[in-house]
């Protein structure tokens, strides 16, 4: 790839130099998202509906599990990476669950809570504005907003295809009974 996009190392600076690939206007705007014009996903995840984990997805890059019911994704090009903005109402958030990749949170307004385990009781930690966690794949993990209004939070998916969604097995009977209804 280097050489297709000129690239060369100059020893005197140790750094790399080149020219940009090329890409028009018109193809990075099909790059652009508005939050403002985001579809939002109320049924995103099987647990939405449950108590205490009602919330809204908006996504806004790429594509995240294989179980997402979502509305829209405002750009697909992304190739490694999922981008999805949460909202939720306080101490709603997402049950225990864990993808083959790992996540990153950022806390964009108000207080989060994130939680990790087979119980979500191994360990927490509150994010504030602008904090932000890395949960490895395959740790089951959780988030609620603990403020006392409407929060948003930033969710990174890192991967080219995240799979599927793993729920905590205490889970089970929750959804068993949500799909008998």
């Amino acid at each position: 790839m280097r050489k297709e996009l000129d690239i060369h190392f100059d020893e005197e600076s140790a750094a790399w130099f080149g020219k940009s690939a090329p890409i028009d206007r018109s193809e990075m705007e099909k790059r652009v998202w508005r939050f403002r014009d985001l579809t939002p996903s109320p049924r995103a995840f099987l647990d939405c509906t449950l108590p205490g984990h009602v919330r809204t997805l908006y996504s806004a890059l790429g594509h995240g599990s294989d179980e997402e019911q979502l509305e829209g994704t405002a750009v697909e090009q992304a190739e490694n990476y999922h981008i999805d903005f949460v909202k939720a109402a306080p101490q709603n958030g997402a049950a225990l669950h864990s993808h083959g990749s790992e996540e990153t949170f950022v806390a964009l307004t108000g207080k989060w809570e994130i939680f990790w385990g087979d119980d979500g009781k191994s360990g927490s930690t509150v994010l504030a504005p602008f904090d932000g966690i890395v949960v490895p794949g395959g740790v089951l993990r959780g988030f609620r907003n603990i403020a006392d209004e409407e929060a948003t939070l930033m969710a990174i998916l890192g991967a080219r295809n995240a799979g599927h969604c793993i729920w905590a097995e205490s889970l089970q009977p929750a959804f068993a009974k949500q799909a008998a209804e």
